[in-house]
């Protein structure tokens, strides 16, 4: 049975694809919102800290790497994390870096929140300190991550080590 030739132009006229349109404007605004927050939302990126110590003054100190030290300065904000123990929170209160020795892997921070349990200052104190060291959009931290694959030597990818073995 054949449809009629007015018909399907009624049918064609009735149905505007109205859903469609309304389904594509708003996948395109989502797009337009998403991409906006890729260039301009601000990331925070932390160094952390391999171990920590008290001073007898009473100032912080803590351990880092040396690639981490090039991107600590005096002035930076940061926090202390405490572990309290197995069946508590952690304790954070906020640092400020205080002093960067020139020749020492550690730093010397001033321990601005007052929250911290004197019984956990007393002895030996468990965690870590995170400095902010920079603020990058997350394009930026996209395009250095794939720089650094990009920028790789593009030599054998033989799992094997080129050995050279002395013949007598």
């Amino acid at each position: 049975m054949s449809l009629q030739f007015s018909r399907s132009l009624r049918s064609l006229k009735v149905d505007g694809f109205r859903a469609s349109r309304i389904g594509l404007i708003l996948a395109i605004l989502l797009m337009v919102a998403l991409i906006f927050w890729f260039f301009s939302a601000k990331v925070t990126l932390y160094e952390s800290s391999s171990s920590i110590s008290l001073t007898e003054d009473g100032h912080l100190l803590a351990s880092f790497t040396p690639n981490a030290l090039r991107r600590i300065q005096p002035g930076q904000p940061g926090v202390l994390r405490l572990d309290a123990g197995s069946d508590q929170r952690p304790i954070t209160t906020p640092v400020t870096v205080f002093d960067l020795p020139q020749d020492s892997e550690q730093v010397e921070f001033l321990v601005q929140g007052g929250n911290i349990p004197p019984d956990i200052l007393a002895g030996k104190i468990a965690g870590q300190v995170e400095v902010e060291v920079e603020h990058i959009t997350p394009a930026e931290l996209v395009f250095r991550t794939s720089g650094k694959y990009f920028k790789t030597n593009q030599g054998s990818t033989s799992s094997q080590t080129n050995q050279v073995t002395q013949q007598p």
